[in-house]
C-alpha cells in the first residue's frame, strides 16, 4: 500500500472516532437533562396531606387575630415528582364555604423536588374570629386541591371559627405558594415590604388625632374619620371595648391598645388584611 493511501485510511478513522467522541458525551448529556426534566407533577393520590404545628393557629381557640396554619404534603409515592405555585384550598361547613385567594404580594413561585418519601408545605392565613360570629363561621374541612391538579384532599379543620373574607379587596384569609415561608407577625409573606404606612388624618374624636395604617395612601382619611365617629359615639354611649363598628358595609374592631408610653385606641378591618385606623393623644 502507498503511503498515500495509509494517509487517507489514518485520517478516516481519526475523523470518525473524533465524531464518535463528541457525539458520546453529547448524547449523555441529553438523556442525563431528559431524565431531570422528566419529573412529573405531583398527583393527588400520591400525596399525603396533614397539618403541622409550625402556623400559629391553635385548636380551639380563636383569638380575633390572624393566625396561620401550616400544611405538610408528602410524596408517598414511589417516584420523583414536582409541586409549584399555589394549592387550591375552599372551607367548608354545609352550605357556607370560602375559596381562599392566592397572595397578592406572593414571591414567584419555584419548583419544589420531592423524592419518595420528602415533604414540603405552604400556609394558610386566616382571620380568627372571636367577638362577632354572623360575620364568620366555623369550617368542618379545608378541601385542598394541590398545584397542577384537579383531584382535591380533605383536611379535618380544627382552628375554630374564620371571619368571612370572599368579598373583601385585600382580604385577610389567603394561601402562599408551596415551599415558601410567611411571615404573619408583619401581615406579609417573607422578603415582602409590609401592607401598609402610617398617614396622618388630622384630628378627629375629642380632638385626639387619627392615623391611618393604610395601602390607600391618604384616600383612606375620610373613611378613618367616619370610624373613629362611630367609635366615639359607641364609647360616649358607655359601650365597653372591643366595639365592633360598621363603616360603608365594612366591619372594624375597636378597642383600646398600650402604647409605649401612652394608651390609644385603635380600629381594625375586618375584611382587609392590615388596615388599622388609630386615635391618638
Amino acid at each position: 500500500m502507498s503511503s498515500h493511501g495509509r494517509t487517507r485510511r489514518i485520517t478516516r478513522t481519526a475523523t470518525l472516532v473524533a465524531a464518535a467522541a463528541v457525539a458520546a458525551p453529547a448524547g449523555l448529556m441529553a438523556a442525563a437533562g431528559n431524565a431531570s426534566a422528566a419529573a412529573p407533577t405531583c398527583r393527588t393520590d400520591q400525596l399525603k396531606a396533614s397539618w403541622t404545628d409550625k402556623g400559629t393557629a391553635k385548636s380551639g381557640a380563636p383569638t380575633g387575630e390572624q393566625e396561620t396554619a401550616v400544611v405538610e404534603l408528602k410524596n408517598s409515592g414511589s417516584d420523583t415528582c414536582t409541586l409549584k405555585g399555589q394549592p387550591g384550598v375552599s372551607l367548608t361547613e354545609g352550605r357556607n364555604s370560602e375559596t381562599l385567594r392566592n397572595s397578592s404580594d406572593k414571591p414567584e413561585p419555584k419548583l419544589v423536588s420531592l423524592d419518595p418519601g420528602k415533604s414540603t408545605t405552604f400556609t394558610l392565613v386566616f382571620l380568627s374570629e372571636k367577638d362577632e360570629p354572623k360575620q364568620g363561621f366555623t369550617p368542618k374541612t379545608a378541601v385542598v386541591t394541590p398545584p397542577g391538579n384537579k383531584d382535591t384532599v380533605d383536611l379535618l379543620w380544627k382552628w375554630g371559627p374564620v371571619t368571612k373574607q370572599e368579598s373583601a379587596t385585600h382580604p385577610g384569609n389567603w394561601v402562599g405558594p408551596v415551599g415558601a415561608s410567611v411571615d404573619v407577625s408583619s401581615g406579609k409573606e417573607a422578603g415582602k415590604s409590609g401592607p401598609g404606612k402610617e398617614v396622618d388624618c388630622g384630628s378627629g374624636w375629642h380632638g385626639l388625632s387619627v392615623r391611618a395604617v393604610t395601602t390607600h395612601g391618604k384616600g383612606a382619611c375620610p373613611t378613618a374619620h367616619k370610624i373613629t365617629d362611630a367609635y366615639g359615639k359607641a364609647l360616649n354611649a358607655k359601650k365597653k371595648p372591643p366595639v365592633t363598628v360598621t363603616v360603608s358595609g365594612a366591619a372594624w374592631k375597636c378597642e383600646e391598645k398600650q402604647g409605649k408610653v401612652n394608651p390609644y385606641q385603635e380600629c381594625v378591618s375586618t375584611k382587609e388584611r392590615g388596615e388599622k385606623v388609630q386615635l391618638l393623644s
